[in-house]
C-alpha cells in the first residue's frame, strides 16, 4: 500500500512538472512572439517615419521650387514689362497675375511648413503685391496729373514764352535801328517822334514777358507738385524692393536648411 501511494505521489509530481514546464515554454514562446511583433511594429513605424520624412521633403522641394519659379516670373516681368505690368491692348495685368500665382504657392508652403520658411514666403509674396499696388498708384497719378501738367506747359507756357521772346527781340531790333538812325542824322533820340512809340512797344513786350513768366511759374508749380507726389511713391517702391532682398535671403537660407535636415521639422 505504501509503495502504491509513493508511486501515485511521484506520478502526480511528474505530471505537475510536465504541466509547469509546458506552461513555462508556452509563456516563453508568447513573450518571444510579443517581442518579435513589437520589433516588427517598430520597424514598420521607423520605415513609415522615414517614408513620411522623404515624402514631406519631396513635397516641400516641389513647393519651394514652384514658389521660386513664380518669384522669378515676377522679376522677369518687372524687368521686361515694367511696373505695374499693364497691357492695355489685352486688358490684363501680367505682373498682378504672376503675383497671384506666387501667393497661391506661398499658401501651399504655409501648409507644408516649416514656419520660418512659410513666413518668409508670405512676406515675399506680400512684397510683390505691394510692388503692384504702389506702381499702380504711380501709374494712376501719372495718368491723372501728367497729361494736364504737360499740356499746360506745351500749349500754354511754351507758346507764351516764345511770343514774349519774339516781342522783346523785335522791340530791341527796332530800338537798335532807331538809335542807328539818330546817330547817322545827328538827331537826339528823344527828338525822334518814333521814340515814344518805341518805348511803348518795349513796355508791351515787357508785359507779355511778365505774363509768360507768371504763367510759367503757375504751370511749373503744378508740374512740381506732380513730381513731388511721384517721388514719394517711387521712394516707397524702392524701399519695398530693398527690404525684400533680405527676405529673399532669409527664405533661401531657411529652405536650404529644411531640405538638408535628416529629420525636417513639420511646423
Amino acid at each position: 500500500m505504501k509503495e502504491f501511494i509513493v508511486a501515485v505521489v511521484a506520478a502526480v509530481f511528474g505530471l505537475a512538472g510536465t504541466v509547469v514546464g509546458a506552461a513555462l515554454s508556452a509563456r516563453a514562446a508568447k513573450n518571444g512572439a510579443v517581442l518579435s511583433a513589437q520589433a516588427t511594429l517598430q520597424q514598420v513605424r521607423d520605415q513609415a517615419t522615414v517614408d513620411q520624412a522623404h515624402w514631406l521633403r519631396q513635397q516641400r522641394l516641389q513647393a519651394y521650387e514652384g514658389f521660386l519659379a513664380a518669384w522669378d516670373e515676377c522679376l522677369r516681368l518687372i524687368d521686361s514689362v515694367g511696373l505695374p505690368g499693364d497691357s492695355e491692348a489685352s486688358g490684363t495685368n501680367p505682373l498682378k497675375e504672376a503675383a497671384g500665382r506666387m501667393t497661391e504657392r506661398a499658401r501651399r508652403i504655409d501648409i507644408l511648413g516649416p514656419t520660418e520658411v512659410s513666413r518668409a514666403a508670405e512676406e515675399l509674396a506680400d512684397s510683390i503685391r505691394r510692388d503692384v499696388s504702389i506702381a499702380t498708384k504711380l501709374k494712376e497719378l501719372t495718368e491723372a496729373k501728367l497729361p494736364s501738367a504737360t499740356e499746360h506747359i506745351t500749349n500754354g507756357t511754351a507758346p507764351a514764352m516764345a511770343a514774349a521772346t519774339e516781342a522783346l527781340e523785335e522791340a530791341n531790333r527796332q530800338m537798335q535801328e532807331l538809335v542807328a538812325e539818330a546817330n547817322e542824322s545827328g538827331q537826339l533820340l528823344h527828338e525822334n517822334p518814333r521814340t515814344t512809340e518805341m518805348f511803348e512797344r518795349f513796355e508791351r513786350a515787357q508785359e507779355i514777358a511778365d505774363a509768360a513768366i507768371a504763367r510759367a511759374h503757375r504751370d511749373g508749380d503744378g508740374f512740381s507738385a506732380f513730381l513731388e507726389q511721384a517721388t514719394v511713391i517711387v521712394n516707397e517702391l524702392q524701399r519695398n524692393q530693398e527690404a525684400r532682398a533680405c527676405t529673399r535671403e532669409r527664405f533661401t537660407t531657411a529652405a536650404r536648411h529644411t531640405l538638408a535636415s535628416a529629420n525636417p521639422p513639420t511646423s
